[in-house]
């Protein structure tokens, strides 16, 4: 009876025992089983929220990639494109002042000089571009018979058409680095007086630049480049403005050069566009006659740029972007 006991005693404790494990194991269990499930619902909901977490990462994975993509055309004319150096010369300042001397002025460093430019902004279907090899007739007193010079790149506005106020691109860039070329000795096209051409080479800039697309001229992006960018300004002068004869008409037929392209980094944007992240590439296809450099009965005359600055503008980004007008 006691044996009897004594082991129907044990197999209750064995029980008992086994009922705590059970337990113990439970609680043990439950709290990490609960954990993980939290973990689990950020990556795997239930399904009445799986669709907007996914639908939520997907936007947010396709606002990360520039999927949108547009060409815009900047025209900018003569006038409203202006050059400034450290001193608050402008370009006509610093071609008198080189023609005075004949040599350069350190008044007129090209590191800190800088371009200024505002224009209309356009759909790449509303302008047409057209070869012009003959170049323009420019009108010196009141003659416009005589005074013919090429556009940079040979290339001109078929028309321009009706502009949107809205619309437009400007901004500001200025040298970082440059040098000065040995200046150029010509004889003036017209007067065959001998004049002295500077050779200025921008070798790197920055620019700030503002493209806006509509919402009342508020729907700005915001662009930024700072990279190389060689180019002779004073090449085009030359080519423009040196006789190669007697009174040659064109002077040559090769046109002033154009700038090269350049890239820029999106930084921001104001109204619609605000959040904008993307990239952006500007190409000049057109530009101006440069300085025209005249010497009646001295001292030497500038007559300023004749013609229009054209621009493709590549908005690569990731919002979409609006048709110009």
């Amino acid at each position: 009876m006691i044996f009897f006991m004594s082991q129907r005693t044990t197999t209750t404790c064995y029980a008992l025992l086994l009922v705590l494990l059970v337990a113990s194991f439970a609680l043990v269990v439950t709290p990490v089983n609960t954990k993980n499930k939290k973990q689990m619902a950020n990556t795997m909901p239930e399904d009445g929220d799986n669709n907007e977490v996914i639908n939520k990462r997907l936007l947010t994975e396709e606002s990360n990639e520039l999927v949108y993509s547009r060409n815009y055309i900047a025209v900018t004319k003569a006038a409203n494109y202006v050059t400034r150096y450290p001193n608050g010369g402008d370009t006509t300042d610093f071609l008198l002042n080189f023609a005075d001397k004949k040599t350069s002025n350190p008044q007129f460093p090209i590191q800190g000089s800088s371009t200024i430019h505002k224009g209309d902004v356009f759909g790449s279907d509303s302008i047409q571009i057209v070869n012009d090899p003959e170049g323009v007739l420019v009108d010196v007193d009141g003659c416009r018979d005589l005074f013919r010079y090429q556009l940079a790149g040979n290339r001109k506005l078929r028309f321009e058409p009706m502009n949107n106020p809205a619309y437009f691109f400007h901004g500001q860039c200025i040298a970082t680095s440059g040098f000065f070329e040995p200046a150029v000795r010509i004889k003036e096209r017209f007067f065959q007086s001998e004049l002295f051409v500077p050779q200025p080479v921008i070798t790197s800039r920055s620019c700030q630049l503002n493209l806006c697309l509509g919402g009342g001229g508020f729907n700005c992006i915001a662009i930024y480049s700072g990279t190389a960018f060689v180019f002779n300004s004073g090449k085009g002068i030359i080519l423009n403005n040196e006789s190669i004869g007697s009174g040659d008409d064109p002077a040559t037929f090769e046109a002033p050069p154009l700038p090269p392209p350049f890239s820029g980094t999106i930084i921001g944007g104001t109204g619609s566009f605000e959040g904008i992240e993307g990239s952006v590439d500007i190409a000049t296809i057109a530009g101006t006659t440069g300085p025209i450099l005249l010497d009646l009965d001295s001292p030497v005359r500038v007559l300023p740029p004749v013609g229009s600055i054209v621009q493709v503008i590549s908005v690569k980004s990731n919002m979409s972007l609006p048709p110009g007008p």
